[in-house]
């Protein structure tokens, strides 16, 4: 896949500290890394938090999907994990491989299948991080790629299960006023408050969806 099709860039070459599916079996390495950075001692939330970089990750699969009709043939074993620098918490995602394939519509539920489903589920049992909050950290990049990169939401349809975020509304109505049905644990980063989009401004508890 040329370089100047990406508008992510996925990093190729860099040293990397294990894969995806190393740091989320052995979730030790995900935390200590968060707290190291972050001095977040909270498992779920440095779950979340890297979940939040995982997202943004996905939603240049997604783009490649929406425009190009292409998706990566890979797994999170082949998706290596690249420590950088300038950001309170560096993380970068490495391709192990440059091996695309031509799809349909159903390539979107082979981004999810593929790349998401088994990174939620091991999030859910290694972090014990709610699978609703994983989706929703995924789901708001999603939706500011279709909206403000691509400027066609057509796809977001097929992110089967994810239209609950929509919260009833059209997706620039969604992006234009963004608001969260989960929190995504951000405040438990020391220093931090609530995000402007957390359900914790508007309520005094906050109540995480059974998924």
């Amino acid at each position: 896949m040329r370089e100047e099709l990406v508008p992510f860039k996925f990093m190729k070459n860099e040293p990397a500290s294990g894969t995806v599916y190393d740091w989320l079996s052995h979730i030790d390495t995900l935390t200590a890394s968060a707290k190291a950075h972050l001095k977040v001692t909270s498992i779920p939330a440095a779950a979340s938090l890297w979940m939040r970089r995982y997202g943004l990750f996905i939603a240049g699969h997604l783009y490649m999907f929406s425009k190009y009709r292409r998706v990566w043939n890979g797994t999170p074993d082949q998706i290596e994990m690249v420590a950088g620098s300038g950001e309170p918490w560096p993380l970068f995602f490495q391709l192990k491989h440059e091996e695309w394939e031509e799809c349909d519509d159903g390539g979107a539920g082979l981004i999810l299948d593929r790349l998401v489903n088994p990174v939620i589920e091991l999030l859910a049992k290694n972090a014990k991080l709610s699978p609703i909050i994983s989706r929703e950290n995924l789901f708001g990049y999603a939706l500011w790629m279709y909206v403000n990169v691509l400027e066609d939401a057509d796809d977001l349809r097929l992110l089967k299960g994810y239209e609950r975020f929509l919260q009833k509304k059209k997706p620039a109505e969604a992006m234009e006023n963004f608001s969260r049905q989960t929190c995504c644990l951000y405040k438990e980063v020391p220093g931090c408050s609530k995000c402007p989009y957390c359900p914790l401004l508007k309520e005094k508890q906050c109540v995480i969806s059974q998924s």
